[in-house]
Order: C-alpha cells, then structure tokens, then sequence
C-alpha cells in the first residue's frame, strides 16, 4: 500500500484540529466549573410577607367570591362595614374589578353601587385589614 505525503498531511492537520477542539472545551469545562452557581436566599420575614401576601389574596378572593364562610373573613368585612358606616356586599363587576354596593341601615331596601374609584378604595382596604388579620394570626 501506497501513502502519499497529501494523505499523510490531511491526517496531521486533521489530528491538529481535534487537539485544538479539546484544549477549548477543556477550558471552557475549567472555567464554567470556576462560576459559582447563583442561588437566592430569602430571609425569614421576606418569606412570611410572601405567605402573608398570598393567603390575603386567598381570602379577598374568597370573600369576593363566595362571602365570608369562616370566622376570619367574617371579621374583615365586619370591620370594613363598620368604618365605612353602612352594609356592604361584594360582587365581581365587568373587566373582573370588584364591586361595592351599600346597604342603607336605616332604610335596608336601598342599594346603591358605588363608583368604580370608592370601590378601589374599599377593595384597598379590604386588603389591608386582612393583611393585618392574618399578620395577627400568624404565629
């Protein structure tokens, strides 16, 4: 068998391109391993606001929703009731804002709804008082 000195310098240049390709990726493999991976610690009271946060979300939504059915949702709207000086009913409106209609105390047949911006307020509020509920209740 005959080799040629063209088929002999293909083979070198070819055995020079794999050692070339394997000094790259020995060094990217050396250097990706140098990078400390990113992790992210959330501290203790960051957690509990997150929770806190949630389940206050949980519950306005289940008020909304549904009506207060436990003993917690209860109190929210009772003290909401009692700032804003009438009965109050949630409902979900179009565009999925919530909306507040008053009961009159006086004269319990009159229901109004109020406007979309004393409905913010309230909802606000709602939001508030539970957050501050479920921060008590925390342990």
């Amino acid at each position: 068998m005959h080799i040629t000195s063209y088929h002999v310098h293909n083979v070198l240049r070819a055995y020079g391109r794999q050692l070339v390709l394997s000094k790259r990726t020995a060094a990217n493999k050396h250097v990706s391993e140098d990078k400390p991976s990113d992790s992210i610690t959330i501290s203790a009271e960051a957690r509990r606001k997150a929770v806190i946060e949630k389940v206050t979300a949980d519950i306005v939504e289940r008020v909304v929703h549904s009506g207060p059915r436990d003993e917690l949702e209860q109190e929210v709207l009772n003290e909401l009731r009692d700032e804003y000086g009438n009965d109050l009913t949630l409902e979900q409106g179009d565009a999925s804002e919530l909306v507040f209609k008053v009961i009159d105390r006086e004269d319990g047949e009159q229901i109004r709804t109020l406007s979309l911006e004393d409905s913010e307020v309230l909802k606000n509020r709602l939001e508030e008082i539970t957050k501050r509920k479920v921060d008590q209740n925390m342990f």
